[in-house]
């Protein structure tokens, strides 16, 4: 409500600007109370409320120019309460520059001292789980090992998931069953939010492990399970990597490649193919390659 009398207050822009903020706005606001984040006043807004909201609209698959029009109501809402040096001036900061004019790759593999550094250990399974599954933040905090785990693969109930989208994960390396092995052992029969905590609790614990350990962007570690795979499925490096463009492959590589993304989009838990551009780099005709 905080919010809803801001922009009332402040009349900038047309009527249909103002209406598509103030809907913007109390949607983040909801947004937050659902990671576990009650703001008392619009004023309450803090950095690490910008960086949820980021990583939130990462992993539900937005684009990033539909992001960047979003943090353009932050930096609004930042400015109404006098609080506008929260929010860098750079999206580049976020990684949410123009992929027109530069390809970033936010991938990256978990070194061990970054684990070893996250003295919770119901923390340090999800990351590990984020890691070796290329899991969403929420789902490797909701899983619960034991009615997950199957023979071959990982199967992951609606409940867990972003949109309510039951998948499944297939075990792949014996990495992977190293990982489920040494998480079980952590949690037993239980989810990866220990029973004394809730899980708003436990996700602000995440986050200031996460960001002591040096893992400033948990979700590269999703980008580099789907490189990753990609490698696997393909024999190739993905086009963000440096793989061949769509003039250099055979009619073979060009399906392995579709086929590939097919099978990485529903890994991820994403209903359209063309999502896979942001993890792996879209596939060009010829010269440069970039995100999408």
């Amino acid at each position: 409500m905080d919010l809803v009398h801001l922009t009332k207050r402040n009349r900038d822009g047309s009527f249909g600007t103002q209406k598509n903020r103030q809907r913007g706005l109390t949607a983040m606001a909801a947004e937050l109370k659902h990671l576990g984040y009650t703001l008392k006043t619009a004023r309450s807004i803090k950095p690490k409320h910008i960086n949820a909201l980021v990583e939130h609209w990462r992993d539900t698959g937005l684009t990033k120019a539909t992001i960047r029009n979003r943090m353009s109501w932050l930096r609004w809402w930042a400015q109404k309460v006098d609080k506008i040096s929260i929010l860098d001036k750079d999206n580049a900061t976020y990684e949410l520059n123009d992929d027109r004019t530069e390809r970033t790759n936010i991938a990256f593999s978990l070194h061990p001292d970054q684990l070893n550094a996250l003295t919770d250990r119901h923390v340090q399974a999800a990351v590990m789980l984020q890691a070796a599954f290329g899991l969403r933040r929420e789902e490797a905090m909701k899983i619960i090992p034991k009615d997950a785990i199957k023979a071959d693969s990982l199967k992951l109930k609606g409940s867990w998931t972003k949109g309510g989208r039951p998948r499944t994960i297939p075990i792949t390396s014996q990495h992977q069953r190293v990982v489920l092995l040494a998480i079980r052992q952590i949690v037993e029969d239980g989810s990866l939010v220990p029973t004394e905590r809730s899980y708003a609790q436990h996700m602000r614990i995440y986050e200031r492990q996460v960001h002591k350990a040096g893992i400033a962007r948990a979700h590269g570690l999703r980008h580099k399970y789907a490189q990753a795979r990609y490698e696997k499925l393909t024999g190739m490096k993905c086009p963000i990597n440096g793989g061949p463009d769509r003039s250099l492959m055979s009619e073979d590589q060009y399906e392995l490649d579709r086929q590939a993304r097919q099978r990485i989009s529903k890994e991820l838990g994403h209903n359209r193919i063309e999502i896979t551009d942001v993890y792996l780099g879209r596939l060009q005709q010829g010269g440069a390659v970039s995100c999408s």
